[in-house]
């Protein structure tokens, strides 16, 4: 699960679904180095996103833990995601080309996007990040266990921002395209 203002409502209508939700489990694509108390928290707005789902017996796995920094904060995330494999990772995309915690030019983004990292879990300082700076994020590593990746983008602006990002491979987003990634669907609205 994504963090953002796009698929909240994507979330909620989800939560509306009546699913045999003691068996599923959510996890985060990325996390805001922030706790849920915190506005900026992904995992917070998914527990309110989601909160019928919850309560009916959905799971989620935590990405912030507490801790001196985000490198040591990544280290525990990275041993509970280490394990795990995921159905669908609901991804978004940036204006700027970022997706997950992927943002252009971050400290810790050729660590998250190396095909040699052993880490599910990389530590991201990316400035121009809104709501924390400071990021843990899935490995491109990570997203390759994946069933299928979903990419949701809205508006004009993206679209064609995507389309130059593929075609220039100028942004981390062109990742989710290379060879050896899981089966991609682009959801587009204008």
């Amino acid at each position: 699960m994504s963090g953002g203002s796009t698929p909240e409502p994507i979330y909620r209508a989800l939560a509306a679904q009546s699913l045999d939700w003691p068996k599923i489990t959510f996890a985060l694509v990325d996390e805001r180095n922030a706790p849920l108390s915190s506005p900026a928290s992904n995992e917070a707005m998914i527990e309110r996103a989601l909160a019928r789902a919850f309560e009916a017996g959905a799971e989620i796995k935590p990405m912030y833990f507490a801790a001196e920094t985000v490198e040591m904060a990544a280290d525990c995330a990275d041993v509970l995601y280490t394990p795990l494999s995921y159905d669908i990772a609901l991804m978004g995309m940036g204006d700027d080309g970022h997706t997950a915690s992927w943002f252009p030019n971050a400290r810790g983004l050729d660590e998250a996007l190396s095909e040699n990292t052993k880490r599910s879990v990389a530590a991201i300082n990316a400035p121009q990040a809104q709501g924390s700076a400071e990021r843990l994020t899935l490995t491109r590593n990570a997203l390759k266990r994946s069933r299928a990746l979903i990419l949701v983008i809205t508006g004009d602006a993206k679209r064609t921002r995507l389309e130059q990002a593929l075609s220039a491979q100028d942004a981390p987003v062109a990742a989710l395209f290379q060879t050896g990634m899981p089966p991609m669907d682009v959801l587009w609205a204008a």
